[in-house]
């Protein structure tokens, strides 16, 4: 199994922006020394607090990275795909052939309508900009004729060093799981499911995959979970009681409970060694406190504590 973090990037505007900045990159290196196999970051725009937009900050995280993969994920969208084609090419080449993407439909109406983007529409610009990215990663001369897009020998250079390049589908409802299964060459799972909705879902993505005959292309099923990690359970519920009492993401009680992961070490284990057994083989952590001393603590013992014992077995 391979462990990610995922950065947080928003942040109140009473934040220094330098200092946040700062902090982040101190995270990517701590997980860089410590053996972390990837760092993804999330996107979103038109916002009320700081929000480190995900393409300069990956770039800019890439020099910090060590040998990580790097996952940035994008709201489809909003991006014009032939621009987003070359970027990520450049990423890629950039970062030595490290690169993957996570590609999402996304859901936030002041956006759209900022970016002229009709939600209505939306579906339709995803699947066309994910076609495009990827032939034009991968061609040379592309001609396409869409709803939203069309251009004729369209090449770009320079293209990504993997070949094929990455390109993986975070969902959540059901037509863009089978979207994702279709499409993509992973399926990124949503840090709020609990274990029985990720096994149910599963059943659904495996069912696709097989229908399409692609069981045997796609190897990779990610997952993502919010974490804070302390020496003891106990510590770690208390470090993290606020989580608790103003509640987290929207998650309901049984997601409290079972997908959120406050625990120590060894709790952190047993929980991935159940992901395991389910399928899972990549996991993309995501430090559920926002404060740098706790963030610090979480990738640490991951760092210590968790990925070497999942190594060694």
């Amino acid at each position: 199994m391979r462990i990610g973090m995922s950065l947080t990037s928003s942040y109140s505007r009473r934040d220094d922006s330098k200092q946040l900045m700062d902090n982040l990159i101190a995270r990517v290196e701590l997980m860089a020394e410590l053996g972390f196999d990837s760092l993804s970051l999330g996107d979103h725009h038109i916002t009320h607090d700081h929000y480190f937009q995900v393409l300069p900050t990956m770039c800019r995280m890439s020099a910090h990275s060590g040998n990580m993969q790097l996952i940035p994920l994008f709201l489809l969208p909003f991006y014009q795909p032939i621009l987003l084609a070359e970027q990520i090419a450049v990423l890629d080449v950039m970062s030595g052939g490290r690169t993957s993407m996570i590609c999402c439909l996304g859901y936030q109406p002041e956006a759209h309508d900022a970016f002229q983007t009709p939600q209505t529409v939306r579906v339709s610009r995803f699947v066309e900009t994910f076609e495009i990215v990827r032939r034009l990663c991968a061609e040379d001369e592309v001609t396409y004729q869409g709803k939203h897009y069309a251009f004729e020998s369209v090449t770009i250079s320079p293209k990504p060093l993997q070949q094929p390049f990455p390109m993986w589908i975070g969902a959540n409802a059901d037509p863009a799981i089978r979207r994702a299964a279709r499409l993509a060459d992973a399926w990124v799972i949503s840090p709020g499911w609990t274990p029985g909705m990720v096994e149910e879902k599963l059943r659904l993505y495996r069912e696709v995959l097989a229908a399409q005959g692609r069981q045997d292309q796609v190897a990779e099923v990610i997952l993502r979970r919010d974490i804070h990690l302390s020496a003891s359970r106990e510590q770690a519920r208390s470090e993290a009681s606020q989580l608790f009492e103003r509640g987290y993401r929207g998650f309901d009680a049984e997601a409290m409970d079972t997908s959120l992961i406050v625990d120590n070490p060894d709790g952190c284990i047993r929980y991935l060694e159940a992901m395991q057994r389910m399928g899972m083989t990549h996991i993309l952590f995501r430090c559920a406190m926002r404060d740098q001393a706790a963030a610090l603590q979480t990738i640490r013992l991951i760092g210590t504590e968790v990925i070497p014992h999942l190594k060694s077995n």
